[in-house]
């Protein structure tokens, strides 16, 4: 064997493409007709592909036995030459002479030739982009028949039921001579039937036939040609089986014998809707129709001929539902049960290949090529192995398809059936020849190894969505993990592999790993199956380089342990020539955890440390950045959210110095991990990183938590449970396990949970070695941290102690508090300083000292819970002083008086200004707030925000911009009168003892009364103004004066803007005279001005002219009531009484002398007075006991809720009495106790409510 031969470039012993396109091995059925020639010089006829066409010319026989309907799927993989057999046979059927001559078909044209001698109609379809069935299948036959028949009439395969109504519209127009003028002159033509004329009376008997009826379908096509030929595309489609008759009539109108139909794509088109289970039920009714037409025999046969790859079913992914795939199985099932199956056989694959791919160019090329196959043949275990594939291949079908090998076609075959239709078995072997043109000689077996790049790397996708998950996984595993491993082992970049030979070792290597990936994705090749080292080899023979012949399968064995400890994915079995598997989706073998070893990786290993880290230190998740959990940390009562973040404290890039600041005020704990990625560092690493962060001044306050190194078999450990922790997480370990017999599934689980609990234990104890909490022991511990200092620091002036604790926690709170310790060492020490202080505790305390400044600074008795509760923190804060149950607060009892003083020296002052002076204390913002706010109560300083009073503000609103103003207060006289006056006219103050602010802002509220009352103040005044004169009233009468100086009062408080200025107001206001004279105007004026204004002034002002004696003396009354104060004499029976004694007097005054007319005039008149005067008096009388009766039901309801108020204020003053005293017996016999059992029985039967009775005994 010469070995320049096996030296040949390859593209110089066989025709190599310089590239490949995607039409180049994809037959575009309706389209192969216009190039007849091409179709069948490319086409190869093997015995099996000749029985296919045995198959479909006997199918299309049988049709017209019966002038049946039939139908069958031409079943292949990808590649196989669906499309090619049907446009092969399109042409044999329709009397291609290059057809019917083909070799290796010719026993089959004779046996045939009564059918290959009818007339036969043969349309073509592709069905991808199509909306409905019908509307390919008719819109496809109307296009065939334009291109073949131009002049003959369109079947009517729409409704035409609108098109007929039309057309009567048109006749009654035109009238019937004139309708059917063109039907006349279009008779005859040579169309037959179809040809032939209209008259009115062949028009009306189609005018109500069936749409099938032959008539109907000629006259309609003839209204279409001649009236409405836009309709014969864009009309409504027949239903299938109404247009399946119309269709095969029409073709039978034109002299056809039958139609044969060839469906390209159409299980493809479908699976693109498998979303849509309605829509694919209505289409596969529809298809079904082909063999069923549901309208009984047709006109002719009808023979369909639909092209599949694939079961529509198998495209179903993972994700469709229970119930929605058994409905579209059923579909399924009844769709494919009524058509018929052409298989063509991949068996015939390699002559295909050889014939088309694979034919010497040359007489050296051929000679080349055997001695290259002889020499594989030399090495009989790879030829073994190369041989294999599903199709029982021989040496012959290795000789047609090298330099590929039946195993490397039989794994292509069955990745191109999971592929895209463009990815067919010819092209990805093209694609392989014309990417290899430059450096494939013919010695190069091409490898299966070398089908990844084409296949999985390329743009192509996957038909179905779990397939494209897998393909997923495969491109990620090997860019992501295997490729950069080769790399680094072999010393190369991306940028340098470009150029590498085919046989260098990189190149050699990637294609092995290749080989795996491969098998991962179509494990049910048979050539991929139970991947042993020697079968790896031989697939990719010449790939593994060996010292020693014989010794690949041993070598490739090495390697692929290497791999193994490297990735978890690759596991290999045992024995010399071991079974090599990559897992990526799935579990196969009988060790359930060798599946998850993916997920031991140092990041999972680190997230295992992390988490039982946490839980040990009782941190919590925060998802923050630069902070991700935190734990909570009492120190001195107060609680610290500490911030804990994990990383290697070595490498800057994952741990930089910005990660390593603490900031917001929050101590940082950094925790290393007992590992390093890098074997070749240590703890003393981490020690270097914070020496030379010190030395360059980083500050923080930030404390290291440096742990030992676990040994390599404590690792070995974490990596372990890592991976059982993933497998018996959620339902992975069901997903798993399926692989295993059913009933050896739950054992399996309790065992592996049982090695995790353990395991588990096991490391916790190691890491409890590895940060200092127990002694060390050496096969626990690796590399050790320096001097056993695990803890480390960037605060400055702050040295950790070495830890001394028995947990995590409690070593972790140790350290932070000596950091704190030595910060704030003055930091108020609080008594159990490591309970925390909450807010409900200050804001206690808080309120104890409110009430305190509004009792002049002093309680006398504060009750014992309340004092027990408080104590802690008045004293442990210094606010305020308890003695007992006595709490007094003033600036001598405030520890932080001096502080805020300074602060606030200029007066106003912020409390911004006010945290400053004490933040060197540490303490917490609800610790600052209740101080700020305890002292804002003891000074009575007021807090306003741009400008705004703020109402009593609470622990934890305070922003640095609000402002405490100075107290701005009347003075003492002020508030005396304003005090006393306030209770008198408005009922307000009668609590207040003690001068504040808030009781200021308490006692300024009886402006609101003032505006609630003021206008019947105004009211009175326009009253008593109007009728001034009958009520004899002037400037100093006594209830005028006092009307106007309320009304004054009210105006003057209206204008006052805060409780200070309408405290001052009513404080200086002029009100001479009697106050409550001037209350009583105040309170009655709405009810006084409403009795004056429903008075009956047309009789009352008659007095003045009604002259001496009753008149007079009424006048005077009434005039002495209006101007007594309403407090001495109400004016409202003052007016009742003038109103009847005017109505007397006009009654009791007769003329004198009256003639007999005018006195029975006067009489009647009397009386007509009288009658309207009774009117007024009963309305007015109304009114006023209807104001009477709303006044009276007031004052009830206020003298109920008064008297309601009054006796629950001494039920609680009883209540408070009796909760402060205390009884004491001494008992010293036995039958004594029935007298304590008595007073206890007693004292429960009148229980204090809200309180438990206590009872204390002692021995004195």
């Amino acid at each position: 064997m010469a070995e320049s031969e096996l030296s040949l470039p390859l593209r110089d012993a066989i025709r190599i493409p310089e590239a490949v396109h995607d039409a180049d091995f994809v037959l575009q059925l309706d389209k192969a007709q216009d190039q007849p020639e091409q179709t069948l010089n490319d086409y190869v006829i093997t015995p099996g592909i000749a029985a296919a066409f045995r198959d479909g010319l006997e199918l299309v026989r049988s049709a017209f036995e019966n002038t049946s309907a039939r139908g069958t799927f031409v079943h292949g993989s990808f590649g196989a030459g669906k499309s090619h057999f049907m446009a092969v046979l399109h042409l044999l059927l329709t009397g291609n002479a290059h057809a019917r001559a083909l070799p290796g078909l010719q026993e089959e044209v004779a046996k045939y030739s009564q059918v290959l001698d009818r007339n036969l109609l043969a349309v073509d379809y592709h069905f991808v982009g199509a909306e409905s069935v019908e509307s390919a299948l008719f819109g496809g036959y109307l296009k065939a028949i334009r291109a073949k028949h131009a002049d003959a009439p369109a079947p009517v395969l729409h409704r035409s039921d609108a098109l007929w109504a039309n057309a009567d519209q048109f006749r009654a127009t035109l009238g019937d001579e004139r309708f059917f003028e063109p039907f006349a002159s279009g008779a005859g033509g040579g169309w037959g039937s179809f040809g032939s004329g209209v008259t009115a009376e062949s028009y009306d008997n189609a005018r109500h036939a069936s749409p099938t009826d032959p008539d109907r379908q000629r006259i309609t096509a003839q209204l279409i040609k001649h009236y409405f030929p836009a309709l014969e595309v864009t009309g409504t489609w027949l239903d299938m089986s109404a247009g399946l008759q119309a269709m095969t009539q029409h073709a039978k109108s034109l002299g056809y014998d039958g139609i044969v139909l060839f469906l390209d794509e159409l299980v493809l088109w479908l699976s693109g809707h498998l979303a849509d289970s309605t829509f694919i039920s209505t289409e596969t009714e529809k298809v079904a129709k082909l063999v069923e037409t549901g309208g009984g025999t047709l006109p002719i046969p009808l023979v369909s001929f639909v092209a599949r790859q694939r079961n529509l079913k198998d495209f179903l992914g993972g994700g469709t539902g229970g119930a929605e795939r058994v409905a579209l199985d059923d579909a399924f099932q009844w769709w494919e049960g009524r058509f018929e199956r052409i298989t063509l056989p991949a068996a015939d694959l390699p002559e295909i290949v050889q014939k088309r791919l694979l034919a010497p160019s040359s007489a050296a090329g051929e000679s080349a090529i055997g001695a290259a196959v002889a020499k594989v043949r030399a090495n009989p275990a790879a030829y073994k192995h190369l041989l294999t594939d599903e199709a029982g291949s021989s040496g012959v079908d290795f000789e047609k398809v090298y330099p590929f090998s039946p195993a490397l076609v039989d794994g292509m075959i069955a990745l191109s059936s999971i592929m895209q239709r463009e990815r067919t078995a010819l092209k990805i072997m093209s694609e392989l020849l014309s990417h290899g043109r430059h450096e494939l000689t013919v010695g190069d077996v091409i490898g299966v190894g070398d089908l990844f790049d084409e296949v999985v790397l390329g743009n192509a996708e996957p038909l179905t969505d779990d397939m494209k998950q897998v393909f997923k996984s495969a491109r990620t595993f090997y860019q992501m993990k295997m490729r950069p491993y080769l790399l680094n082992k072999h010393g190369l970049t991306e940028a340098g592999v470009g150029g590498l030979a085919r046989d260098h070792a990189f190149r050699r290597d990637d294609r092995i790993a290749k080989t795996l990936l491969i098998a991962a994705i179509a494990p049910g090749a048979t050539s991929l199956k139970d991947l042993t080292a020697s079968r790896i080899a031989a697939l990719n023979f010449g790939s593994v380089k060996s010292m020693i012949p014989g010794q690949e399968a041993t070598q490739l064995t090495t390697q692929a342990k290497q791999w193994a400890s490297e990735f978890g994915e690759i596991t290999v079995g045992q024995g010399a020539d071991p079974i090599i598997n990559l897992t990526l989706t799935g579990i196969d073998f009988d060790s359930i955890l060798v599946h998850v070893d993916t997920e031991d990786t140092p990041a999972n290993r680190r997230r295992l440390i992390r988490d039982l880290l946490v839980s040990q230190l009782g941190a919590a998740a925060t998802g923050a950045i630069g902070s991700e959990y935190a734990m909570a940390h009492v120190w001195r009562g107060q609680k610290r959210d500490v911030d804990v973040v994990f990383g290697n404290l070595r490498d800057p890039q994952t741990m930089p110095n910005s990660v390593l600041q603490a900031d917001g005020g929050r101590w940082k704990l950094v925790v290393d991990y007992p590992f390093d990625d890098d074997a070749q560092h240590g703890p003393s690493d981490d020690l270097v990183r914070i020496q030379d962060l010190k030395h360059d001044r980083f500050v923080s306050d930030t404390l290291v938590w440096l742990p030992n190194f676990l040994t390599s078999s404590r690792m070995d450990d974490v990596g372990k449970l890592v991976k059982l922790d993933y497998l018996l997480t959620g339902n992975r370990f069901d997903q798993y396990s399926t692989s295993l017999p059913v009933a050896d599934r739950e054992p399996a689980r309790n065992q592996l949970q049982n090695q995790a609990a353990s395991l588990r234990e096991q490391v916790v104890g190691a890491l409890r070695q590895a940060y200092g909490i127990d002694a060390v022991r050496d096969d626990q511990i690796g590399a050790k941290v320096p001097d056993g200092r695990n803890f480390e620091t960037l605060a400055v002036g702050y040295d950790p102690l070495k830890v001394s604790t028995s947990t995590f926690t409690a070593a972790a709170e140790a350290a932070l508090s000596g950091g704190l310790d030595t910060r704030y060492s003055n930091h108020p020490v609080i008594d159990r300083g490591t309970d925390e202080v909450r807010k409900a505790d200050f804001a206690a305390v808080l309120d104890l000292a409110r009430k305190a400044m509004a009792a002049n600074g002093r309680i006398e008795q504060v009750d014992r819970p309340t004092a027990t509760k408080v104590r802690r923190v008045v004293d442990g804060y210094g606010v305020g002083k308890l003695a007992e149950v006595t709490y007094v607060l003033s600036p001598q009892y405030f520890r932080w008086n001096d502080e805020f003083n300074k602060a606030a020296v200029g007066g106003d002052v912020t409390v911004g200004d006010l945290r400053a002076s004490i933040a060197d204390y540490g303490m917490t913002r609800d610790a600052e707030d209740f101080l700020i706010l305890a002292w804002a109560a003891m000074t009575d300083r007021i807090f306003k925000r741009l400008g705004s009073l703020v109402a009593l503000p609470a622990i934890g609103s305070l922003v640095p911009e609000m402002v405490l103003h100075e107290p701005i207060r009347p003075t003492e006289d002020e508030w005396e009168a304003a005090v006393s006056r306030a209770k008198v006219l408005f009922g307000i103050g009668s609590n207040e003892y003690h001068l504040s602010n808030a009781a200021v802002e308490r006692v300024g509220q009886y402006g609101i009364k003032v505006k609630e009352l003021g206008s019947g103040v105004t009211q009175l005044v326009d009253a008593l103004t109007k009728h001034a004169t009958t009520l004899g009233l002037d400037a100093t009468s006594a209830r005028l004066m006092t009307a106007r100086r309320a009304q004054d009062l009210f105006a003057a408080v209206n204008r006052a803007d805060t409780a200070l200025d309408r405290v001052r107001v009513l404080a200086e206001f002029d009100l001479s005279g009697e106050l409550p004279a001037l209350g009583k105007s105040i309170a009655s004026a709405a009810a006084v001005a409403s009795a004056i204004d429903g008075a009956q002034w047309t009789l009352i002002n008659q007095l003045p002219t009604l002259g001496a004696g009753d008149a007079a003396t009424a006048l005077t009354a009434l005039r002495a009531a209006a101007t007594h104060e309403e407090m001495h004499e109400a004016l409202k029976p003052a007016l009742s009484a003038a109103a009847d004694a005017v109505t007397r007097i006009l009654v009791a005054r007769k003329p004198v002398n009256p003639s007999e007319n005018d006195a029975k005039k006067a009489e009647q008149a009397a009386a007509d007075a009288k009658r309207l005067a009774e009117e007024q008096a009963r309305v007015v009388e109304e009114q006023q006991k209807a104001i009477a009766a709303q006044r009276a039901a007031l004052a009830a309801q206020q003298a109920q809720l008064e008297k309601e108020q009054a006796e629950l204020a001494l039920r609680n003053a009883e209540a408070e009495r009796r909760a402060q005293e205390t009884h004491t017996l001494q008992v010293k016999l036995a039958a004594q106790v029935n007298e304590l059992a008595q007073k206890l029985v007693e004292e429960l039967q009148a229980p204090v409510e809200g309180k438990n009775l206590r009872v204390d005994w002692r021995w004195e």
